[in-house]
């Protein structure tokens, strides 16, 4: 399966269906012409549709798919697809005596079925959009219900070295998978979390699940695992302990691990810091300082015992339009690499933005260029997609 490092085009963020039933395809038309959207992209390998939901061009708003066609693609197309915190809506249309059965760790939440009849393919399309839409809470005591109920899920975005393009970490961010299939996104429940006392708790069970995901080593794809880690929670003394007996529980590799502190609240004591840091170097868990921008003054952070930085997305975005921009990230470049830091540029979404952060002397970049926060089930496939396209030049 071969991709292309590229911007979006106009006709892959329509509709796609994948079949091959003449029944079908003829009912999918009438129900977007009902629906009065253009007409339906006819896809028939579940290996393309999965190289569009993988690539870094925009994914397709809605997938129409007759399981059978989908072949060896469909446990990772499907949960590709399907994700409920993905954007794109699915629609599976059952065959013979009824819904094909879901490959093993696929959620049923974020699927819509129907027939091929174009009425009910026009309603599963407006039902599938609606089921996308969130309904925040911003009640604590439904967070820590969740909490309890295990409704915390993962999703896992690469970093790639931009010198060979190998991924060199996978970023775990939180998701919230309500008991009412509502899901809901880091921003509507972690600063919540953070306010409400629950920040240690959402760390457990964020570590809880993505070592479960990815113990084993095709599901990293050779790559380390990190977690967000809040500065409150960091300089905690029991971190190392915790984190490695979870490790142990899960059968995770103890080196395979890194954290990034984040910051919600500002550093009020440095040394307290500097000891978090190394105690958990001490105990073999690098850190990385996330979310470095322009107009700050935590300059300072690079000072202390961090094994890495990681720029802020704004900061990355302005640097092609403002020399300043490329004068500090070259800045901060020489600074982590005088201290043997290693520098990732977060937001690189196009090869103009590759070319900058390379250009400057950043070692590894993420951003929707390289991949979407995926889920684990689609890594294996984003990995070798990913390895057989040609260098951006």
């Amino acid at each position: 399966m071969s991709l292309r490092f590229r911007s979006a085009k106009p006709d892959e963020a329509r509709m796609l269906l994948l079949a091959r039933d003449p029944r079908l395809v003829s009912a999918t038309r009438a129900a977007a012409r009902g629906l009065e959207r253009l007409p339906p992209r006819l896809m028939r390998d579940g290996r393309e549709v999965l190289a569009l939901l993988l690539a870094s061009a925009e994914p397709p708003r809605q997938i129409i798919c007759q399981p059978s066609v989908a072949g060896p693609s469909w446990p990772a197309l499907l949960a590709t697809a399907s994700d409920p915190f993905g954007s794109t809506d699915m629609v599976l249309v059952a065959e013979g005596s009824g819904a094909h059965p879901l490959p093993a760790g696929v959620s049923p939440a974020g699927i819509t079925w129907a027939t091929a009849e174009p009425l009910e393919l026009a309603r599963a399309l407006r039902q599938a959009a609606a089921n996308r839409k969130q309904v925040p809470t911003d009640n604590p005591e439904h967070l820590a219900a969740g909490l309890r109920r295990g409704e915390i899920a993962v999703r896992y975005q690469p970093a790639v070295r931009i010198s060979d393009r190998r991924p060199v970490l996978l970023e775990g961010l939180a998701r919230w998978q309500r008991r009412d299939d509502t899901p809901l996104s880091p921003d509507a429940f972690v600063p919540m979390a953070e306010r409400h006392g629950m920040g240690r708790a959402l760390s457990i069970a964020v570590a809880d699940r993505a070592f479960s995901e990815m113990a084993g080593h095709a599901a990293r794809v050779g790559a380390s695992l990190s977690l967000n880690l809040p500065l409150n929670v960091l300089v905690e003394r029991d971190v190392p302990s915790w984190l490695r007996a979870l490790q142990r529980r899960k059968h995770f590799p103890l080196g395979a691990l890194t954290l990034e502190m984040t910051e919600t609240t500002p550093v009020l004591d440095r040394s307290a810091l500097r000891r978090a840091l190394l105690r958990l170097r001490d105990a073999g868990l690098p850190v990385l300082v996330d979310d470095l921008g322009l107009d700050e003054d935590r300059g300072w952070l690079l000072s202390l015992p961090f094994a890495g930085i990681k720029l802020d997305r704004h900061l990355t975005t302005a640097m092609p339009r403002q020399a300043r921009a490329r004068a500090e990230v070259r800045r901060m470049v020489r600074l982590a690499h005088a201290a043997r830091m290693t520098v990732t540029a977060e937001g690189v979404s196009d090869a103009r933005l590759w070319r900058a952060v390379a250009a400057a002397g950043v070692d590894n970049a993420q951003g929707y260029a390289i991949a979407r926060p995926l889920p684990a089930m689609a890594l294996p496939a984003w990995h070798r997609a990913w390895m057989a396209q040609a260098i951006p030049r």
